[in-house]
C-alpha cells in the first residue's frame, strides 16, 4: 500500500488510530481541529500512523503538532510529511513553514535532518 497525505474529513473512523498516538488528546479537541480543516493524517495500510495541525499565520504554514506513532518512527513517514506540508504551502502560496518549538534531541535532529533555521522555520 501507499502512503497518503490528507485533511481529515471524518475525524470518528480514525479516531482509535489517532488516540494511540496521542492518547492525552480529548474528543473535543479532535473534532475542533477536523472543523476548522488544521488536522491533516498520513495514512498508511488504512491505518493513520502520523498527524499534524496546520494555521496559516502571516505567509507562513504554521505547524503547532507533528506527531508520527512512534512504532512508524524512523521509517520516512516523517519526511514524507514535510515534503506534502511543502506542496500545501506552495499551494496556498505561502512563503514558508513554521514547526513547534522543541528541546528533544530527537526532534531537534529531525529538524536539522530537514534544514530548519534557529527559529524553526523552512523558507521556501
Amino acid at each position: 500500500m501507499r502512503l497518503s497525505f490528507q485533511a481529515i474529513e471524518n475525524w470518528p473512523l480514525y479516531s482509535n488510530d489517532l488516540a494511540k498516538i496521542s492518547p492525552n488528546v480529548e474528543q473535543q479537541q479532535w473534532l475542533s481541529w477536523q472543523q476548522s480543516n488544521q488536522l491533516y493524517v498520513a495514512i498508511f495500510n488504512q491505518r493513520v500512523v502520523a498527524y499534524c495541525v496546520l494555521s496559516e499565520t502571516d505567509s507562513l504554514l504554521q505547524i503547532s503538532k507533528f506527531i508520527v506513532r512512534d512504532v512508524t518512527q524512523r521509517r520516512g513517514i516523517g519526511l514524507f510529511m514535510f515534503q506534502q506540508l511543502l506542496q500545501v504551502s506552495k499551494s496556498r502560496q505561502l512563503t514558508g513553514l513554521q514547526f513547534p518549538h522543541s528541546n528533544d534531541p530527537v526532534v531537534l535532529s529531525f529538524y536539522q535532518h530537514l534544514g530548519l533555521n534557529n527559529q524553526f522555520i523552512f523558507q521556501l
